[in-house]
């Protein structure tokens, strides 16, 4: 399990060495997403960096995701922490939520969206089990050339979003929800509302 911990640690500096601070951009999400409590609906897991920041903040979370890999080594990690009494994680399709309308208080997604095969479906997905706030976090275009460079060295190539992120504001806007912008050095994060921003 160290071992495990160990690699997440050397590939987030790695990330950081290059320009992205991930532990840094996750807590700059949290600072603008404003979740305190309620339920929580995480769609992407990966390989739990998100989660884990959710999780030390002391909220129960359920957090989905297909690739099951990716949630095993983000059960280790969880687990390691001591973090995974706060965690339930699921295996399930972003484009088939399991769940009723309005069943979360809140569904937050950090770089997913640009890996969803069908972005449109999985954000309707979300908006619908969504009752007050979604957060969509997601890489800006220097985000993705850093992304690019890191999965270069593995030998593999960064998938490219088939969604813009001012694709995905104006989507969730169509649906009738309020949205703000916060941009970050890496990342773009949009937060949309039911009956306007509190």
């Amino acid at each position: 399990m160290s071992n495990l911990i160990k690699q997440d640690q050397d590939r987030l500096k790695l990330f950081k060495k290059y320009g992205y601070d991930i532990p840094k951009a996750r807590k700059f999400i949290l600072t603008k997403a404003k979740i305190s409590e309620g339920k929580i609906l995480e769609v992407g897991t990966g390989r739990g960096y998100m989660t884990a920041v959710l999780a030390k903040s002391g909220l129960k979370i359920v957090s989905i995701d297909l690739d099951s890999k990716a949630q095993n080594a983000a059960k280790l990690k969880l687990k390691s922490l001591k973090l995974d009494k706060y965690v339930s994680l699921k295996n399930m399709n972003a484009e088939r939520l399991k769940y009723k309308d309005n069943s979360y208080d809140c569904v937050i997604s950090v770089n997913f969206i640009h890996h969803a095969n069908n972005p449109a479906k999985c954000l309707k997905e979300m908006a619908r089990v969504m009752k007050d706030k979604l957060i969509i976090a997601d890489l800006n275009k220097r985000g993705e050339r850093i992304m690019e460079k890191v999965h270069a060295l593995d030998g593999h190539k960064h998938v490219v979003s088939k969604m813009s992120l001012p694709d995905v504001k104006e989507y969730l806007e169509k649906a009738g929800l309020v949205v703000e912008v916060y941009k970050d050095v890496c990342q773009t994060i949009i937060i949309a509302k039911r009956g306007g921003l509190k």
